[in-house]
């Protein structure tokens, strides 16, 4: 089974995503998108099993329509371009999508939805979202129910870790938000009607990095794997 990555910084090690997703599946090969030119995209995502959209610079605000605030932000345009050709391509092929920090982020965007520019400028809260001395924050969250998410995490509160200082604030009518931070801040989406779309679930929060035992880490890794092992058989019939 290959999955593939939207982006990994430095490739020639394994990153945290691989150490995560090998500790629950075992046998799996990674390959990093932004290693190839984007006209290979539709050809390797037709070989992969499931498709991580990885964490890292922020979104351009020029897509949300918050480009009068490009100045708070960290962006990588190019890096923009190559993952929104690569969301459209996941897309078109129904592989499973696991999309992690920027990754939720993004994908809410493309989707039609929009960010918040900075928490800390534009929200109140007794909560840090961000890292401290580069040390990941923890909070509290809230999972409505009947939800995925409520589904694989089994309770309706939980702790996650925290790496980030933008965050989605509207969905399309497609999407819905299925756990918050108790200042409001969305923390996982999913599809609204997920019949006749690939499977797809997008959280804030960094499993990867979260104790492996914490069930907003395993269980997300295990049924993200047991999506694209069901996506790979089909690709095999």
């Amino acid at each position: 089974m290959i999955i593939a990555f939207s982006h990994i910084q430095h490739a020639s090690s394994p990153s945290n995503y691989e150490k995560w997703l090998r500790h629950f599946g075992g046998d799996i090969q990674f390959l990093a998108l932004n290693e190839y030119p984007t006209e290979d995209y539709e050809t390797l995502l037709r070989t992969c099993s499931g498709l991580v959209c990885t964490g890292g610079a922020d979104v351009h605000p020029g897509r949300y329509g918050m480009e009068h605030r490009i100045h708070e932000c960290t962006i990588e345009p190019d890096r923009d371009e190559r993952e929104s050709l690569i969301q459209e391509i996941a897309l078109n092929v129904n592989i499973p999508i696991l999309s992690i920090c920027r990754g939720e982020q993004f994908f809410a965007v493309m989707q039609g939805g929009s960010l918040i520019v900075d928490i800390p400028t534009d929200i109140v809260s007794d909560y840090q979202h961000h890292q401290i001395d580069g040390i990941d924050a923890m909070h509290p969250i809230t999972i409505e129910p009947r939800t995925l998410v409520h589904k694989l995490i089994k309770a309706e509160e939980a702790i996650v870790n925290s790496a980030h200082h933008q965050a989605v604030t509207k969905l399309p009518d497609h999407l819905i938000a299925t756990s918050k931070a108790p200042d409001g801040v969305i923390e996982s989406i999913e599809w609204s009607d997920p019949t006749g779309k690939p499977f797809f679930l997008g959280v804030q929060w960094h499993p990867e990095r979260m104790d492996y035992q914490s069930p907003c880490s395993y269980s997300i890794a295990q049924h993200f794997l047991m999506e694209a092992e069901s996506y790979s058989l089909l690709l095999r019939s």
